[in-house]
């Protein structure tokens, strides 16, 4: 039995309606590109600018979350369902720092996903350096 996939074109659909219905994530995240997706697997990439920096001078916690967040709706998309859930938990644990001009790597992938929840990981890292690591669960039982 073959894992289903969706399409890129789907893909890209999926992304788009998500950055055009959510105002936040497109000032977030409108930069990033999707550069590798498989089942069950996403691989995008995000230049570090002005808006994703802190009053530390540092990547913003909000970025790296709202990354985990849009990562779970991607990874879901990527093994071809139609119905991406809701969240029903998120947690982030910060781990190192990285600065505007920096290029994030984010990878998420599903751990499982099941008749009613779906639990992805998300490792946010600038080459080989964790910066953030990410768990996300969603509802995915109206599917």
């Amino acid at each position: 039995m073959s894992t289903p996939t969706a399409s890129a074109d789907t893909l890209a659909h999926v992304w788009n309606r998500t950055l055009d219905n959510s105002p936040i994530y497109k000032f977030i995240l409108s930069e990033a590109k999707i550069i590798h997706a498989s089942p069950g697997r996403i691989l995008l990439s995000l230049p570090i600018s002005a808006p994703h920096i802190n009053s530390k001078g540092i990547l913003h916690g909000v970025v790296s979350a709202a990354l985990t967040d849009a990562l779970g709706t991607l990874v879901i998309a990527a093994t071809g369902a139609t119905y991406t859930g809701v969240s029903t938990d998120l947690h982030v644990s910060y781990l190192s720092a990285a600065k505007e001009g920096d290029e994030l790597l984010v990878e998420g992938k599903a751990r499982k996903i099941g008749k009613t929840l779906a639990f992805i990981g998300v490792e946010v890292r600038v080459g080989d350096k964790s910066v953030a690591e990410g768990s996300h669960t969603k509802f995915v039982g109206g599917r």
